[in-house]
């Protein structure tokens, strides 16, 4: 912790100052965390304090250096960000913007906090370079425009906020423009053959199951095994599925001879500089890659700009790491079920397909994650939420009582605790509820007998009165009570079980009176 008179007292709106050792902190200490106190940079941006009284002077500050000492903290050993400056264009690009971390840091304040300060930090880091120009003062996306477009809307539309640049010093009055109608559409049929060829040597192609076309330059790309192109021979559909992919998930390949970038651009993290590969496919609508031997982690940032990319499926392959959700602007269905992942990125609501996600398989992984964490942010129009065999530990959040149109929700054999939710606005729509066997698995959260795994309690009145349940499978937990007589209200039931729990007392005549069960 720092000892400087500039930090806000605790509570105190008035601007009053304070040492920081007892009234805020800038980085994670322990002394910090068993005292309670609040890092000095939520606290400055909730109450919107930039004027201190340090020593009976009022002094006007900015939040920012608060905030990136923190960030500091939380994000070492990172590279500057560099600023090219071409002053016959009176132009200035900046190199090495995108910061995942940073990303993270000031995306939270962005959307916990809601300040529109941070959600201009935000934009920058998690969408990365971008250009201006000083005659026109219009800004050019290098990196994203899809990203860049999803924070400028979300800005707008929930924060009534304009994104002003903050890497490039231009002005405060200066505002970015529109980036929604700078998204990348097209690339050249020899281009796209060329992305595909690359898919295909990155993935030792060679030895496919299946190659037929490919790599012939007397068949058409659009005809080679696996490949549906639309009339303007655009690639919509690559659909490889159980065909002996092997190595690194094919996002791109850079073009090492591309004499275009030069200079200090060589060492731009820009993705527009990437010219081969699944990144600039960008009409680009299915991919399915199941059941294959793709390995490594994805690099979901370049994948950001297939903004038609509505289906992605990889299930059935060894992909390790932090998975993304959110992979592309308008996905509907995601399956990266069957892998090694371990923790999903935290769901950014900024993002288009927040609001498209219809499927999503994470099923038959490594996820050891709390419950609470990570669904307490769930796309809300979500139809099926698929998370079985997991390492999913701790409470099921009541976040999932407002998912208004959840028809499947499986979560079986994990390491849940706690109560059931009462899925209370689902059950107008949920057919399908699996959290059975969470008593197999130990989760992280194992401390004491309250924590164990296996839900508790009764099982709440309302999912007896779910007229379109189908499929109840609550068995191996440790639920109590009784079965409600209310069981007869599940007309179209044809699945329940409740073994392996601490249910007391008789069967209840009215579970006869079932037809499908």
């Amino acid at each position: 912790m720092d000892d400087s008179p500039f930090c806000l007292k605790y509570g105190d709106s008035n601007g009053n100052m304070g040492p920081a050792s007892e009234h805020c902190c800038y980085c994670k200490d322990p002394t910090c965390e068993e005292l309670k106190i609040q890092s000095a940079c939520r606290f400055y941006i909730k109450t919107g304090v930039n004027t201190f009284n340090v020593n009976e002077e009022l002094v006007v500050k900015s939040i920012v250096p608060v905030c990136e000492k923190e960030v500091s903290c939380s994000c070492k050993d990172t590279e500057p960000v560099k600023l090219v400056t071409n002053y016959k264009e009176n132009s200035t690009q900046t190199v090495g913007l995108h910061n995942e971390c940073k990303c993270d840091f000031w995306y939270r304040l962005c959307e916990d906090e809601r300040a529109g300060e941070a959600c201009d930090y935000a934009a920058e880091y998690c969408c990365g370079d971008y250009w201006y120009s000083g005659e026109t003062e219009i800004f050019s996306y290098k990196d994203s425009p899809s990203c860049y477009c999803d924070f400028y809307n979300y800005a707008r539309n929930e924060l009534d906020y304009h994104l002003k640049p903050k890497a490039i010093n231009v002005g405060k009055d200066i505002e970015f423009n529109n980036p929604c109608g700078d998204t990348w559409n097209t690339l050249s049929p020899d281009d796209e053959k060329k992305s595909l060829e690359a898919i295909y040597k990155a993935t030792n192609g060679k030895n496919w199951t299946n190659s037929n076309g490919w790599m012939i330059n007397e068949t058409y790309h659009c005809y080679w095994h696996g490949i549906t192109c639309n009339i303007e021979n655009s690639v919509t559909r690559i659909e490889l599925k159980d065909n002996n992919l092997v190595g690194q998930f094919p996002v791109y390949t850079r073009d090492k001879d591309d004499t275009r970038i030069s200079g200090d651009l060589k060492m731009s993290s820009s993705w527009k500089d990437t010219k081969y590969g699944l990144a600039n496919l960008y009409k680009l609508q299915v991919l399915d890659l199941t059941d294959n031997k793709l390995t490594g982690t994805i690099d979901y940032g370049v994948l950001y700009n297939l903004n038609e990319l509505t289906t992605f499926i990889v299930s059935g392959n060894q992909l390790i790491g932090e998975f993304e959700a959110l992979v592309t602007p308008s996905l509907t269905h995601v399956d990266l079920s069957y892998n090694s992942f371990t923790t999903m990125h935290r769901i950014r609501k900024c993002k288009g397909s927040y609001e498209t996600l219809r499927h999503y398989d994470v099923s038959n992984n490594a996820i050891q994650q709390e419950a609470t964490e990570l669904f307490r942010i769930i796309p809300p129009n979500i139809e099926q939420l698929y998370a079985s065999h997991n390492i999913i530990y701790g409470k099921l959040p009541q976040t999932l009582n407002g998912l208004s149109k959840l028809r499947k929700f499986y979560m079986a054999s994990n390491a849940l605790s706690g109560t059931l939710p009462a899925f209370t606005e689902s059950f107008t729509t949920l057919q399908e509820l699996d959290v059975s066997n969470q008593k197999s698995l130990e989760g992280p959260d194992v401390s004491n007998q309250s924590k164990a795994p296996g839900l508790t309690e009764s099982i709440p009145e309302d999912i007896w009165r779910s007229l379109s349940l189908k499929i109840l499978n609550l068995a191996s937990n440790r639920l109590e009570g009784s079965i409600s007589p209310l069981v007869s209200n599940l007309a179209v039931l044809e699945v329940l079980n409740l073994s392996n729990n601490c249910l007391k007392s008789s069967i209840p005549p009215q579970l006869g009176m079932l037809e499908g069960a």
